[in-house]
């Protein structure tokens, strides 16, 4: 008789099943007490994340600091910062009237580049939690200090803070909403910034993401899987990281990017939704005004902003549809994980709201893994 599978034991909400129910506006797994509370969006790249930034920022009422965790952070100057506007490239971006981070312009240190209190491991290094986040509640309580010292409510809006949220909300409070997208439009979104053939900086992120998690996490055992070795020594900055792994995987396959984007996707979304006081679909926000409405005001009961939401559509890419067999690669990183321990329950499945045609892979069985060498960087 075979002993059970051992279950990974991790600090919650790790083990939480993902569910996401389409029918339920407010997740009623806290309610913030806080009149004011700060607001946390939770995003990863290319979700639509940040144009639920701009929303909020456009109230007179908040403070709104893009992507806290962003590895460019450590470098920032007012020159850069002046440079980095939704023109500077191809953001598909709503027009900003000032640059993303011209928040973060007081918090600059004065005698040399950075923002004061960011240090640029939080980019990626610690994106799934080991230990405690000291280092994060410190430096976002400055953050949140600054914007209630200008009389506003404080909102942060991440691309990388989804496998944290929940330690996150546990050490600062406040009002998280987690903002999700149908995973393969989102994942064909990232694919479509690809240059000469290799993987795009969005793709990279997702593998090293993988690359960096505790080699005991079940974000580990799946980059072993994919045979994803950890930085050498001399790549102590994340930029260094992303080129050596780019040499490593070159020129990459489709299946290999989609199976650590679907990984990370999966674990994340696992681990924010517990700590959601509200799952945002950008599906339906783009294709129901009822839901648009009703979004509209729980935000504005439960924060005191008014945010307005009319304006907002999203893209259906079709231009990858066929390149992975997508049900057969979420089947089996799902069953990776399951073997990790972690426990996901419900099936991955699109949004059923969401409007236009849908990405449809084509039948058969699941293409032979394509891995990179399993060699030194």
């Amino acid at each position: 008789m075979k002993s059970p599978r051992p279950r990974v034991i991790l600090e919650p909400p790790y083990n939480a099943p993902l569910h996401f129910d389409d029918s339920s506006l407010v997740i009623a797994s806290s309610v913030t007490t806080d009149p004011l509370p700060t607001v946390f969006l939770h995003g990863g790249w290319r979700c639509a994340s940040t144009y639920v930034w701009t929303r909020f920022r456009a109230s007179p009422l908040t403070t709104c600091f893009y992507e806290p965790f962003a590895e460019r952070l450590a470098h920032s100057s007012a020159k850069r910062i002046g440079r980095d506007t939704a023109g500077g490239w191809d953001s598909r971006h709503p027009a900003l009237s000032t640059p993303y981070r011209a928040e973060y312009l007081p918090l600059l240190h004065r005698l040399r580049r950075g923002v004061r209190g960011y240090h640029e491991p939080l980019a990626l290094a610690r994106y799934f939690p080991c230990g405690d986040l000291a280092r994060e509640r410190s430096y976002l309580d400055r953050l949140i200090e600054y914007a209630r010292g200008r009389g506003t409510r404080p909102v942060l809006g991440f691309s990388r803070s989804l496998a944290r949220a929940g330690a996150l909300k546990r050490a600062l409070g406040g009002y998280h909403i987690v903002i999700r997208r149908d995973p393969r439009e989102q994942w064909i979104s990232c694919r479509s910034y690809r240059q000469q053939g290799s993987l795009s900086y969005f793709e990279l992120c997702h593998l090293l993401i993988l690359a960096l998690a505790p080699p005991g996490s079940p974000a580990g055992a799946l980059a072993r899987s994919l045979r994803l070795p950890r930085p050498p020594p001399w790549a102590w900055t994340l930029r260094r990281q992303l080129d050596a792994l780019q040499a490593v995987v070159h020129p990459g396959s489709e299946e290999l990017s989609y199976r650590a984007f679907i990984g990370v996707y999966l674990l994340s979304h696992a681990m924010a939704r517990p700590a959601a006081d509200l799952v945002l679909d950008m599906d339906r926000l783009g294709g129901s005004a009822q839901y648009r409405d009703d979004v509209r005001a729980c935000i504005l009961e439960r924060t005191g902003v008014a945010v307005d939401f009319s304006d907002c559509a999203l893209p259906h890419r079709s231009g990858a549809q066929d390149a992975v067999d997508f049900p057969a690669v979420e089947a089996d990183v799902r069953e990776c994980l399951a073997a990790a321990g972690v426990d996901l329950h419900e099936s991955l499945a699109p949004p059923p709201a969401a409007p236009g045609p849908v990405a449809q892979s084509s039948p058969g069985s699941c293409a032979t893994t394509v891995r990179p060498s399993a060699g030194k960087w």
